[in-house]
């Protein structure tokens, strides 16, 4: 059985996004040097400082638009599982120093989307279709992946001003048709009218040579997120990163495997429209594993289901949104 190294509270998610918020608005208020002009940090420190603050303004961004177009599910407990063992998971990945806020969109499609800067975002459709902890450890493991690599953030980076155009502008003429009302109206703070947001506006200037806000930086991963998807290469690299970290982690080694084969079987009975949209099919993906697995001998692994555990969270769903209970 995997034992949970790591406790939170039921309103992570929530708690460490006003941390966030803390930790970027005092931040903000250092630079690279003192008063009398020593500094305190190097270039290169500084450079990490501010990618970090880019990284996590844009995931912040596209995380509440996400939340907004979806709807979010209310049931501390769940959330509260989910982040368990989405932060088990990520504490044996190759970043365990990284914070993940993980949260549920309550939307029977099937997926998960990773934003920059640590923000995770799971639909009700994965848990409803998911059969054990093993297999959800695994798809968070693949959404952390994206997240430790910075597949988001480095694509959204090394766009130049027009693809950047580009992208929200289909994404503002899909909005016209399909984004609810609250979608259009939700805005952070326009970068110029905060030090964070300014300080972050011209990172990206100097990262892309796009020279735009985060609005509009955030509203170009969206387009990314729903339209057409990272690269294919990247989705593979995540997968196999994401297993390598379930397993490492304690769980049953062909979950992600098993979950994507269900997938791929009952595709025409579930709601995948954007997830086929945006990533290869279920039998590419599982082709593409077959090398790590072996790599790693996965048929002499003997690891953890938590199938108990993880059936006692789902049927959750089926009840009061606001009833907790104790996940042992």
């Amino acid at each position: 059985m995997v034992n949970f190294v790591i406790r939170l509270s039921a309103t992570y998610f929530s708690l460490i996004m006003a941390v966030m918020g803390i930790a970027l608005q005092s931040g903000c208020t250092s630079s690279n040097s003192t008063g009398n002009g020593s500094k305190l940090l190097s270039e290169s420190e500084q450079k990490k400082v501010d990618d970090f603050r880019a990284e996590v303004e844009v995931g912040r961004n596209m995380a509440g638009r996400m939340l907004a177009f979806y709807g979010a599910l209310d049931n501390p407990a769940i959330i509260n599982y989910v982040n368990r063992v989405g932060s088990f998971v990520g504490s044996y990945s190759d970043y365990p120093d990284r914070r993940y806020m993980i949260h549920i969109l309550n939307t029977d499609q099937v997926n998960a989307f990773a934003c920059p800067g640590g923000y995770i975002l799971i639909t009700n459709g994965i848990l409803k279709n998911v059969k054990n902890e093993a297999e959800l450890a695994a798809i968070l493991g693949h959404e952390v992946a994206h997240v430790g690599r910075q597949h988001m953030f480095n694509f959204l980076k090394s766009m130049n001003k027009k693809e950047m155009e580009d992208r929200v502008k289909k994404l503002d003429e899909k909005s016209r048709v399909d984004f609810p009302e609250s979608v259009l109206v939700r805005k952070r703070p326009d970068p110029s009218e905060s030090e964070t947001g300014a300080l972050v506006a011209r990172y990206l200037a100097g990262s892309s040579g796009a020279g735009l806000s985060i609005i509009q930086t955030a509203s170009a991963g969206m387009s990314v997120i729903l339209e057409t998807g990272l690269d294919k290469a990247l989705e593979y690299e995540a997968d196999k990163e994401g297993v390598k970290y379930a397993i490492r982690a304690g769980y049953a080694p062909y979950a992600l495997p098993a979950f994507l084969k269900r997938l791929g079987e009952r595709k025409k009975a579930l709601n995948m429209a954007v997830l086929e949209k945006t990533h290869p099919s279920a039998e590419e993906r599982i082709k593409s594993m077959t090398g790590v697995l072996t790599e790693l001998d996965a048929k002499s692994i003997v690891g953890a289901f938590g199938t108990e555990r993880f059936v006692k969270v789902r049927n959750l769903l089926q009840e009061d949104s606001k009833k907790t209970v104790t996940v042992q």
